[in-house]
């Protein structure tokens, strides 16, 4: 008899965690920030006691892990509408390498040893830390690398341009927020960046854009919402 209830709860906590899982959507499995390895530990060892439990305390397990998942939603959606939500809970990525520079005091503020970005670089083809122009260790964990102009691969562009110092373009608008932070950054201000806004795309409202970043090469690209395919 224990044998079939354990048979029965374990079908029951697959197909409710699978159908959480459905609702929270593809982040949770495309990234591990904070957030998501939390919720993973969280959701496995509910799921599995609500599995294994033959104590009659079915309902009580799985009111927990439907509860948690509301929960994860709430949250998911408080991080997607509010930036600082979303740095409180995934936090930022960090910039690691600079112009072939270890920036040691970001290593240490992120606990992250240099042996680590190495292996990160590896992994990327990267043996050569002068060779990197910027380096970025993303929320999962994940290293992000541009190189410099010269060690990049060519293509028909950059044959035709002259090689120059470049950068990984500055976030200054997400979801119709101005990072101010960045602006700041830049040696901008909310005139300037409206003026590039409206001169690109004649919007007059922050509300109607999506993304905006200032590339290395000073001009500033805009995303407006509801694109057409």
């Amino acid at each position: 008899m224990d044998f079939l209830e354990v048979i029965f709860q374990t079908v029951i906590a697959f197909v409710v965690i699978l159908v959480l899982t459905m609702i929270l959507g593809k982040q949770q499995i495309a990234q591990m920030t904070y957030f998501e390895y939390i919720n993973g530990i969280t959701f496995g060892s509910i799921a599995a006691t609500l599995a294994t439990d033959i104590d009659q305390h079915t309902w009580q397990h799985l009111i927990g892990l439907v509860l948690f998942g509301g929960l994860t939603l709430l949250l998911s959606y408080l991080s997607l509408k509010n930036r600082k939500a979303r740095r409180w809970l995934e936090g930022d990525p960090v910039i690691v390498i600079q112009n072939g520079q270890i920036m040691e005091e970001n290593l240490k503020k992120n606990r992250f040893h240099f042996d680590e970005v190495m292996e990160l670089l590896r992994q990327k083809g990267v043996f050569d830390i002068s060779q990197v122009q910027q380096a970025v260790l993303e929320n999962d964990g994940q290293i992000t690398v541009m190189l410099k102009p010269q060690y990049q691969p060519l293509t028909k562009d950059s044959m035709a341009k002259p090689s120059g110092p470049a950068n990984m373009p500055i976030e200054l608008v997400i979801d119709g927020q101005v990072i101010y932070e960045n602006l700041q950054k830049a040696g901008k201000n909310g005139q300037w960046l409206m003026n590039q806004i409206r001169k690109q795309k004649g919007v007059q409202s922050l509300r109607d854009v999506f993304y905006a970043s200032l590339q290395s090469d000073g001009t500033v690209y805009v995303d407006v919402r509801n694109d057409q395919a």
